[in-house]
């Protein structure tokens, strides 16, 4: 059963990421910064001499951790699809849909993409950037992210290679090619150490994935308590 367990939890994770919701990344992204922004702005830090920069970790911090509530967000539907709807969102579809709030866990979603968009970005550089432009733009910084209306959980890395030097002068010669370190086993997916991992990602499911799952595993349960019994 263990084996059967976590293929079924992983082909889960993989394919139903975000359940049905459109421009998920984008409104997150949007809705993050633009949530730091205010508040930083609230809080009149641009009118202070110097400002601690852990003051302005702290500050950001306590956005992605209280600050996206179903009070102020919620969920549009139409046509099989959702929308986020709430401060710093934009409307994809105006004048279409219905909207509703507290359905879903949209909203730890949104704070943990919070924290992922604000450590992609640096929260150093994202401290530089709001004492030299005096704001922290969030169509600027979610620009990358508002060009498609993927939903995927992973942040895009915005890391460029730089590039390779060659002096025209000495030529380069050719470096030994490192050898491959030898690969280690994999671990069997039915181990205890894999089950651990896979037990640990039930709370990100929604209510009807986990019913979805549990019926899964009864009838999987079922289906060889019927071979034994044939035996």
């Amino acid at each position: 059963m263990p084996r059967y367990f976590a293929l079924l939890l992983i082909f889960t994770v993989s394919h139903a990421q975000d359940d049905d919701f459109e421009w998920f990344r984008c409104d997150a992204c949007s809705a993050a910064f633009f949530k730091i922004n205010r508040t930083l702005v609230e809080k009149q830090l641009l009118r202070r001499a110097s400002v601690a920069s852990y003051e302005f970790l702290e500050i950001v911090d306590e956005v992605c951790e209280t600050m996206f509530t179903k009070h102020e967000y919620g969920v549009k539907q139409h046509e099989g699809k959702k929308y986020l709807f709430g401060p710093g969102v934009t409307d994809h579809i105006p004048g279409q849909g219905f909207g509703q709030m507290g359905m879903g866990d949209y909203d730890k979603r949104m704070a943990s993409y919070c924290k992922m968009f604000v450590e992609e970005f640096g929260e150093e550089k994202l401290q530089q950037l709001f004492w030299e432009q005096r704001q922290i733009n969030h169509t600027q910084l979610c620009f990358e992210e508002c060009q498609t209306s993927a939903s995927g959980t992973g942040a895009q890395s915005k890391t460029q290679r730089r590039p390779r030097t060659r002096s025209s002068a000495v030529e380069e010669k050719p470096k030994p090619k490192p050898k491959k370190p030898t690969a280690k086993p994999a671990e069997p997916i039915g181990s205890s150490a894999n089950l651990e991992k896979t037990l640990a990602l039930l709370p990100q499911f929604s209510a009807s994935q986990l019913r979805h799952l549990g019926e899964a595993v009864l009838a999987e349960l079922a289906s060889r308590a019927t071979a034994r019994a044939e035996l």
